[in-house]
């Protein structure tokens, strides 16, 4: 005898964004899969996410800070406006920044699966990049054996 695996399939009309951002939590330390419309050209990204990572080998931690967000230490100008530096955050941690960019911005950041990293020579170093998941855009999440298909109207 074998086992047979049963899977759901959950169609959910126009939910809010934070039960989309719940459904694509729920994967906790597994490998989960969204699709969702990208903000800069309209195309449908298919990705493998995982959460919940402290240090990959190959993608530096996401820092969340911008250019604009830096202040100059001496005389307290924006990045932009002072050529002389050192700059700081004007955030006091840099991941408490990037959670309040995510929550302004309605997006999840994860890190990419799919996502193969080479070094200069072209060899393999492994896999894995950091992306952000636009919550208003996202069509179909798969985690667990279950899948939600979003209908938007």
């Amino acid at each position: 005898m074998t086992d047979v695996k049963v899977e759901r399939e959950v169609i959910a009309w126009n939910p809010p964004i934070d039960w989309v951002k719940e459904k694509i939590e729920d994967a906790g330390t597994t490998i989960g899969s969204v699709h969702f419309i990208k903000r800069t050209n309209g195309k449908l990204r298919k990705m493998s996410y995982r959460l919940h990572v402290q240090n990959p080998t190959v993608a530096s931690k996401p820092k969340g800070l911008k250019k604009s967000d830096r202040v100059c230490m001496s005389c307290g100008l924006p990045y932009g406006d002072c050529l002389v530096g050192p700059f700081k955050s004007i955030c006091r941690s840099n991941s408490v920044n990037k959670k309040v960019i995510d929550k302004n911005n309605d997006q999840i950041t994860v890190l990419d699966a799919n996502s193969v990293v080479r070094d200069k020579d072209g060899l393999v170093l492994g896999r894995g990049q950091w992306r952000t998941v636009p919550l208003e855009n996202v069509v179909r999440i798969r985690n667990k054996g279950t899948t939600y298909i979003i209908n938007k109207f």
